[in-house]
């Protein structure tokens, strides 16, 4: 089996310019439908990893302690950094949004964040340190899970995923006939976990994690059959897929995201099957695809402290009155330096301290 698959790192880029592009058109208050709502392809994400880390824990076999060490230090660090970096930019929030020439209705969320923040810096604070800010409702702490810099809520809902997987992953096992039977029986409980879950959640976002479990079963389903998957033959793979994504469309909040994460999965699977697929591959594998989605993760969490540096003291002093040249301006100024930034993080922070926890976890010191 590939141990790395080009395909998924690419989508993993795709998604986090889809986070940035949502977040530029919230700013000028424009609204392009689908593009607009970055949620859905936090959904991507959510499927993603529930494929990456099962391939993991099945070709590795860690113990939990090391499983969960280098997990954390996957995320943690940049996490911190990106942290900080809201702190620093969080009171630009308010003239950003309150200030803005591009919208005529400010959301109230926007409205009462500095408000929530001062009434309870110290708890939202402690949360984030945590990781686990996703789990808490507006009614216990209003606006826990976005507060500092948005895109964070999902940072704790993906370390949420990781504190469970192995158990979720053991339960639905591999090369077990009657692994099916049993991904099917723990999806519908997570179907009706999540359904539970939204009659009684009150928040912004979905950061609480039976709200997205179905979606990150997906995912671990889809890593189960993978090898099946990658030897199948051209007629039974594409069959598959197409069974695959009508079943998750009954169930998944949204669809895009849905269509996106199979058809990703097809291509990569008969990535030497199809003429499509070996189209894709060479598309993949160029220079830009393959850098974006390398840096993916510098790119979603630090985008958003940029953009509002960069909205409130680049392009607000332009007096660009019409949205369309906001957005054009923002994206040209910001992405550029929030790509600089992701790079710089991935080769500083991202790449060294994975190869030192992947040593440590071994009880030994990585091989320079």
């Amino acid at each position: 089996m590939r141990k790395h698959i080009p395909h998924f790192e690419v989508l993993r880029g795709i998604a986090a310019l889809w986070v940035f592009a949502s977040h530029v058109l919230l700013i000028t208050g424009t609204r392009i439908k689908f593009l607009s709502n970055g949620d859905q392809a936090v959904e991507v994400f959510v499927m993603l990893s529930g494929f990456v880390i099962t391939l993991m824990l099945s070709n590795e076999g860690e113990p939990y302690d090391r499983y969960i060490f280098r997990r954390f230090m996957r995320l943690y660090p940049l996490f911190l950094v990106a942290l900080v970096f809201g702190l620093l930019t969080n009171h630009l929030y308010q003239p950003v949004f309150g200030e803005s020439p591009w919208l005529h209705q400010v959301r109230t969320v926007f409205q009462t964040r500095d408000e929530n923040l001062a009434n309870a810096f110290f708890q939202h604070l402690g949360l984030h340190l945590t990781m686990l800010h996703g789990m808490v409702p507006d009614s216990i702490l209003p606006q826990a899970s976005l507060m500092f810099s948005g895109p964070l809520w999902s940072i704790s809902l993906e370390w949420q995923f990781y504190l469970i997987a192995p158990l979720l992953i053991g339960a639905i096992g591999f090369g077990n006939t009657r692994r099916i039977a049993i991904s099917a029986g723990i999806l519908l409980f997570a179907i009706g976990l999540e359904q539970l879950t939204m009659n009684l959640w009150m928040g912004e976002v979905p950061s609480f994690l039976p709200l997205r479990l179905p979606l990150f079963i997906v995912g671990i389903m889809c890593a189960a059959l993978w090898r099946d998957a990658r030897d199948a033959r051209p007629a039974v793979l594409v069959v598959s897929v197409v069974v695959g994504f009508a079943i998750a469309s009954f169930f998944a909040p949204n669809k895009l995201p849905i269509a996106m994460w199979f058809a990703i999965y097809f291509l990569a699977a008969a990535h030497d099957k199809f003429d499509l697929g070996r189209l894709a591959d060479k598309l993949i594998s160029s220079p830009v695809p393959t850098f974006v989605g390398r840096v993916s993760y510098g790119l979603y969490v630090l985008h958003v402290p940029t953009m509002m540096l960069v909205t409130y003291y680049i392009v607000f002093p332009m007096d660009i009155q019409s949205r369309f040249y906001a957005a054009v301006a923002i994206t040209t100024l910001t992405l550029p330096i929030t790509l600089a930034l992701a790079a710089l993080s991935f080769h500083t922070i991202e790449k060294p301290l994975a190869r030192w926890a992947r040593g440590f976890g071994r009880g030994r010191a990585p091989a320079e």
